[in-house]
């Protein structure tokens, strides 16, 4: 009767004072909420259900002459394919269907020439392009609209006026890195308005011997933001730290998210694979030499539907998780996907992503997979 009683003594302790599943905790610090998570998600690890709903292979067409390409898409299901170096936009349909060119090279009105930071997106029904120091719109038909000098190269269109932009200032020692947004609306020809919204010191390069400079995503200190158009939130923070700045369009921050993490150690053979593409003779060893001991804590963020954020942590060299955060910064998922399928290029929509994939012949086609499961965040 004692063992027994010693027994359930013993299974009450480990229940009741155990390891448990830690908490979101809230912390308020000089007004700001900071959402402290525990490293562990809520709910657990997911593995997306995903279904391929569309395949665009750019290089069956004549007309297309893309190379490398980036990809932009509309609520209908409209794409546009685009190189920023060349200064080319392919448009297609919901079906895939070849709908013609977007621009044309040059300097004229809705023109743009190569290597001029040339940018697409869709906002307010219709096609904005950013490169040349300005804003030129298009119908959704692909018809030129109008155009507007803007004096900046836009990261991120807010709306007509508006527009985030980076600045860098490389000193002697150190690059000093600011993300500003702009406002054009009240300028009357004047100086624009700009609010500062984030800045730093020593982001955006590794810096070399004569000042050379280094930039990658898995070692480099930078500045790592997205921006939900949706809420009107710019998500916002250092890649070498797990903790994330969510601020509206005035600037203040409407609270942080946080959770535990320790960088990545990489060994001198780790920075080899990591640079191998650029380490070709003696002349680049300075890289190496230059190469943090540790990888950053965050390769990226992006948006997801219904204010989720997907933060992509830096596991190890050359690979990430992906945790996903609900519009309260709370640390819910780890998002997967299955086997042979990469988030590493993928952008998020309602119905759930697209990407770019590589061919055995080594061409770069576009997809859309379907989400279904997730369905608080993705519309199955």
């Amino acid at each position: 009767m004692k063992k027994f009683i010693y027994l359930v003594l013993v299974l009450s302790l480990f229940f009741f004072c155990g390891p448990k599943q830690k908490e979101v905790e809230k912390i308020m610090v000089d007004g700001v909420a900071h959402i402290k998570n525990p490293e562990e998600p809520l709910r657990g690890e997911v593995l997306l259900d995903i279904e391929k709903i569309l395949e665009i292979d750019p290089y069956q067409f004549e007309e297309v002459r893309l190379g490398w390409f980036d990809f932009i898409r509309d609520t209908d299901g409209e794409v546009i394919l685009f190189n920023s170096n060349i200064t080319e936009a392919q448009r297609f349909n919901h079906e895939g269907e070849y709908l013609g060119s977007l621009v044309r090279k040059g300097q004229g009105p809705g023109e743009f020439p190569d290597r001029s930071g040339f940018k697409v997106c869709f906002m307010n029904k219709q096609i904005w392009a950013t490169g040349n120091l300005k804003l030129a719109k298009y119908g959704k038909e692909g018809r030129f609209l109008n155009e507007k000098k803007l004096g900046y190269r836009p990261e991120v269109l807010v709306d007509d006026n508006r527009f985030f932009i980076e600045k860098k200032r490389l000193s002697k020692e150190e690059l000093i890195k600011k993300l500003l947004l702009v406002d054009l609306s009240s300028s009357n020809d004047s100086k624009a308005s700009e609010i500062v919204f984030f800045q730093a010191e020593n982001v955006g390069a590794i810096l070399g011997p004569d000042r050379k400079g280094l930039m990658d995503s898995w070692a480099t200190p930078n500045i790592d933001f997205t921006y939900d158009h949706e809420n009107q939130r710019i998500y916002i923070g250092l890649n070498t730290e797990y903790k994330i700045y969510v601020k509206n369009l005035n600037g203040e921050t409407v609270h942080i998210i946080e959770k535990p993490h320790n960088n990545v150690k990489v060994s001198q053979n780790d920075k080899k694979k990591l640079l191998s593409f650029l380490l070709r003779d003696a002349s680049s060893k300075w890289m190496l030499d230059a190469y943090p001991d540790n990888l950053v804590a965050i390769k990226e963020l992006k948006m997801l539907p219904n204010g989720y954020l997907a933060v992509y942590l830096v596991s190890g060299p050359g690979y990430f998780e992906v945790d996903v955060f609900d519009p309260e910064g709370r640390f819910v998922y780890i998002m997967k996907p299955p086997q042979g399928v990469s988030l590493e290029m993928a952008k998020f929509y309602s119905f759930g992503t697209s990407t770019t994939e590589t061919t055995e012949d080594g061409f770069q086609i576009y997809v859309e997979y379907r989400i279904k499961n997730l369905s608080e965040i993705f519309r199955n």
